[in-house]
């Protein structure tokens, strides 16, 4: 029904599904005439240095999915047929992920891979049964990396919980759907602070609570914690956004699934929205308390965002689907941050063209459930 939904809108070339399809289309990777180039062994370093495949990884399931969506989107098989060239071509080939950033790239990769084979395995597609059976043996490699809790407990950990709800969803697996449940409702509290916390954010298990001033780097920027602020906050906006993204698009995964993760967070999930939006939009300076004045949209920017400038920008569609449009929350300055940003498309590593998927979407009512049902 959210396909259908999106195919109207496309075709009556109303905005912004419009131009975010017609840059999916552009895209080199919804192309078929992409080429995957599989690795056996991908080597990860640091920063990916050594880069081993790290980036192919990726972007080969990037295509995978920009090929499937183009699949339901235009009708047309070659497509499809590319998306499953890309996703056996890894499974047939693929052995392991190694070094320091064995994890992340795994985690990273895993959700575009899976997101791509569900659209193939519910559609009418040619994917074999054979071939859907070695993409299962790939997850369960990847499995080693993604429910491996001893990692950062900053966006590593919230892009290994999306991958752990995506691998859960494809197996039909309930018992490693309810870990991903619960990894997310612990790690949602570990990322984003709320003062009903207690004076400072929930620690992670995996570290001493000394730990948490200097992951936060409240200590050395002076950062008071306050309502919506993120573990990443003092790092740079870029990777929070990667925490927050795959944070949503896990809690989006659950809401299919019919578990509702967005209510029971909702202030959490809205002061953290609200917060850096403010901010990412130029209207709002940031405080001297928080971050020593300075959020940065990147690393290594030295000054920061702006007032009437801003920086660091994200379309947060799926959240504000969820918070402001079913829920009926105001988020005034999470929609100009999304309207500036419009179209969100398709991007390394976990942006997955939330404009083209999620903006606009309707909830059907109770009521209207209700009636469906009779």
């Amino acid at each position: 029904s959210e396909f259908d939904f999106i195919s109207k809108k496309i075709k009556a070339g109303e905005q912004p599904w419009k131009n975010a399809f017609e840059n999916l289309k552009k895209s080199k990777f919804a192309s078929d005439s992409y080429t995957p180039e599989p690795f056996p062994n991908v080597e990860c370093g640091s920063y990916n240095k050594p880069n081993v495949g790290c980036n192919q990884q990726v972007e080969d399931a990037m295509a995978a999915y920009c090929n499937a969506l183009m699949w339901v989107f235009t009708d047309e098989k070659k497509h499809a047929d590319k998306a499953i060239e890309i996703i056996n071509s890894w499974s047939k080939t693929y052995e392991k992920n190694t070094n320091s950033n064995a994890r992340l790239v795994v985690s990273w990769a895993t959700p575009w891979f899976v997101n791509a084979a569900e659209i193939l395995k519910y559609s009418k597609s040619d994917w074999k049964t054979e071939d859907i059976a070695q993409f299962n043996s790939m997850l369960d490699k990847y499995l080693l990396y993604v429910l491996d809790d001893n990692m950062p407990g900053n966006n590593w950990v919230q892009s290994s919980i999306e991958a752990n709800f995506a691998i859960a969803v494809f197996k039909d697996d309930k018992a490693l759907f309810d870990k991903a449940v619960e990894r997310w409702k612990y790690r949602v509290k570990t990322y984003i602070y709320q003062k009903s916390d207690g004076e400072k954010p929930v620690g992670n298990t995996f570290k001493a609570d000394s730990d948490v001033d200097k992951v936060w780097k409240s200590k050395t920027s002076g950062t008071v914690y306050v309502d919506g602020l993120g573990m990443e906050t003092c790092r740079d906006l870029g990777h929070l956004g990667l925490g927050f993204g795959s944070m949503m698009y896990a809690a989006e995964t659950a809401w299919h699934q019919g578990v509702d993760l967005f209510t029971p967070e909702k202030k959490r999930l809205t002061d953290f929205m609200e917060l850096h939006g403010s901010w990412m939009t130029g209207a709002v300076q940031v405080p001297d308390n928080i971050c020593g004045g300075v959020v940065k949209a990147r690393e290594p920017d030295p000054e920061g965002v702006k007032v009437n400038v801003g920086g660091g920008q994200n379309a947060w569609e799926i959240a504000y689907n969820h918070l402001h449009d079913r829920l009926k929350i105001e988020l005034p300055y999470s929609l100009k941050m999304i309207e500036n940003k419009r179209p969100d498309d398709v991007s390394r590593w976990v942006s997955k063209g939330e404009t083209l998927t999620h903006a606009g979407r309707i909830f059907e009512t109770d009521k209207s459930k209700k009636n469906k049902q009779k």
